[in-house]
């Protein structure tokens, strides 16, 4: 393959093709017209040696070897986009995307006074925000992100990943009104005999406090809590707690915000079951850490809700 041939616009329509598996949305996304994106295509069918994208009954779907380049045409467009933002990042003038990933409590609570920083600042930037339930850092490692908003852990093995730390988190529990418990003191033996809701983001089995029945002797294998309705989002939880028995342990601004809801209201946690504070980071991948762009972004959020200021690597 001869490197003069690329041509770092058709990689670009290439990235988006590869992710939408869409000609007209590849070129709703990219703002250019699909015999752009169809000429892009052939373009790097021929550079490949191969078809890429293969139409089916349903769409196209990648070819194996369009598989296996994807990540690395990420991480080469990543590293072209640190390159120039190195040269030539300016908030006022630039048009770059900056992209997030979080869920809905991390997001709804965090990127407001970020975004409206970034809106003042940068009026010309894009702000793209993810909050699709699914494995909090495989976007981040894989390059389609810049950000990660979590409260989890990464896997040891990614060692190539910096933080910093941004909110604690605490929980309420979220209920009905009309909940035989809506009034009462509420106490670890009261909560054991109720209903909950999982939310399974990366499939997760257990409820986030149910180690705490456990030590208290309440729950072993046999004798389980109740979790009769498990979730993959958030955004179904309210409307459930608001007409059914079903009680979440959610963190507490998203709780706070759903009772907007006249028909819910929340409940502080008994003490025996509260989990140690919990922090929710900002992580960022390596190969952005000196991105210009990804520096000045940290500093809004270091402005608003970092102490400290310190990043960390994480090694595991």
């Amino acid at each position: 393959m001869d490197i003069s041939q690329v041509d770092i616009n058709s990689l670009l329509i290439l990235k988006s093709l590869l992710e939408e598996k869409h000609v007209s949305n590849t070129a709703l996304r990219m703002n250019v017209s699909q015999s752009s994106v169809s000429r892009a295509l052939q373009k790097m069918r021929t550079l490949f040696s191969d078809e890429l994208l293969v139409r089916t009954h349903s769409g196209y779907e990648l070819t194996p070897k369009a598989s296996n380049i994807k990540q690395d045409i990420n991480l080469v467009i990543n590293s072209l986009e640190v390159l120039v933002n190195k040269q030539s990042f300016t908030p006022q003038t630039t048009t770059s995307t900056v992209r997030f990933f979080g869920l809905q409590p991390q997001i709804n609570t965090l990127m407001p006074t970020v975004i409206s920083e970034i809106r003042c600042q940068a009026p010309k930037m894009t702000i793209s925000i993810d909050t699709t339930a699914k494995r909090h850092f495989e976007a981040l490692i894989a390059g389609d992100v810049h950000f990660v908003l979590s409260a989890h852990q990464p896997p040891s093995s990614d060692q190539n990943l910096y933080r910093m730390t941004v909110a604690k988190r605490e929980f309420k529990l979220l209920m009905s009104r009309e909940h035989p418990l809506a009034e009462q003191t509420l106490s670890a033996d009261k909560l054991l005999h109720c209903c909950f809701g999982q939310i399974s983001l990366q499939g997760e089995k257990t409820l986030s406090f149910e180690h705490k029945f456990i030590e208290l002797g309440l729950v072993d294998k046999k004798n389980r809590l109740s979790v009769p309705v498990l979730l993959s989002h958030f955004s179904s939880a309210a409307n459930i707690a608001a007409t059914s028995d079903i009680i979440f342990h959610l963190p507490a601004a998203y709780a706070d915000e759903a009772c907007l809801d006249s028909r819910l209201i929340t409940r502080e946690v008994p003490s025996e079951l509260r989990l140690e504070f919990t922090s929710v980071y900002l992580y960022w991948h390596k190969r952005f850490h000196d991105d210009a762009m990804c520096e000045w972004v940290r500093s809004i959020f270091k402005q608003y809700y970092v102490e400290d200021h310190t990043e960390n690597l994480i090694i595991a």
